[in-house]
């Protein structure tokens, strides 16, 4: 019996022929480019196979528990008071991501685990008409879902599922990374706040690296307004205290000054003297954080740090509290989360 072999080998074994052509067409003097180049394609176009294998089969085979959904706007859930049958029902969370529910009126629910939106609803029974109420929800029906995935993606569009989606998912979804994909990829999408518990825009950069290495770790549901977006090789990040935070392309000797003035410029509560530049050494693995003051900028332009692929540059606000919390965070195997409160 013939053995078959796996797609992923044909396709392999396809690129490997034409790369071979493409190689034997430039020694006749057919091909402009060198070999130099070619295999510099076919290395970076190997790596990103190997990681798309990787990611689209654990996407495919992953288990979540109950307990990491996050209820949005749009869900019907049945929500069961033990004993209590006058007080259960089926729910519809409103677009403001709350349920009106007997006695107690309006809860908010969005970007609540099962576990937490449960303990909500159990202590707003129990300070004026329950005691010890025990509370269960299951989700029926999830919401239409809606995701953005930009850059070095095999097919970046928006997406329209029938359900939440996980983070490799949808990165499944858009077809996997694309050769030129570089070293990060940043999230943004509406959460809530782990410490404050307020709902807001909150940031993520991940390693690609990282996810290879720990992908259950990453495969978290993405709230409402998801954008995914995997810059390309050569890109930086500009967060915190911008007019325009996010990913930039590096052109030429990019400095944390130029950064800052392709972000749109520094806002008017942003801190001048604590600049941070996070820095992933390949060394240890590590993230490196170096403080920059503008002040000594101005004084010597030489302090000016250059920026190296996939550098991330955060301007802090100054001392009064403004619409951006718990910058500078730095989570396990996540570089930087950010946060911004919706009011």
């Amino acid at each position: 019996m013939a053995t078959r072999h796996p797609d992923w080998f044909v396709v392999r074994l396809i690129t490997a022929l034409a790369l071979l052509a493409l190689l034997s067409a430039c020694a006749s003097g057919g091909a402009n480019r060198d070999m130099a180049d070619f295999q510099e394609e076919f290395a970076s176009q190997a790596r990103v196979d190997s990681i798309n294998e990787q990611l689209l089969s654990f996407a495919a085979t992953a288990d979540l528990e109950a307990q990491d959904y996050r209820i949005g706007a749009g869900d019907q859930i049945q929500i069961d008071i033990f004993n209590v049958p006058e007080l259960s029902g089926d729910y519809r969370v409103a677009g403001m991501g709350t349920v009106n529910m007997p006695l107690i009126g309006q809860i908010e629910l969005s970007g609540y685990s099962l576990q937490e939106a449960e303990q909500i609803i159990a202590d707003a029974y129990s300070e004026r008409y329950l005691r010890n109420p025990q509370v269960s929800i299951a989700v029926l029906e999830f919401r239409s879902q809606q995701f953005t995935a930009i850059g070095a993606l095999a097919a970046p569009r928006v997406y329209n599922t029938d359900r939440r989606m996980t983070l490799l998912e949808s990165i499944a979804m858009a077809g996997g990374l694309a050769a030129d994909a570089g070293t990060q990829i940043y999230v943004t999408d509406r959460a809530r706040d782990p410490e404050s518990g307020e709902l807001g825009m909150r940031s993520l950069i991940i390693s690609v690296e990282d996810l290879m290495q720990d992908p259950q770790h990453f495969n978290f549901f993405l709230g409402e307004q998801a954008l995914i977006n995997v810059p390309r090789a050569g890109s930086i990040f500009v967060e915190g205290a911008v007019e325009r935070p996010g990913v930039y392309q590096r052109t030429g000797e990019t400095t944390v000054l130029k950064a800052i003035a392709m972000a749109g410029g520094l806002k008017f509560e942003a801190s001048r003297s604590n600049l941070r530049v996070l820095r992933r050494n390949p060394a240890s693995n590590e993230w490196e954080n170096s403080v920059v003051s503008l002040d000594e900028i101005r004084e010597s332009p030489s302090a000016d740090l250059i920026l190296r692929d996939g550098d991330i540059v955060m301007i802090e606000y100054g001392a009064v509290r403004t619409a951006w919390a718990g910058s500078m965070r730095i989570l396990r195997d996540i570089a930087f989360l950010g946060f911004r409160p919706l009011n």
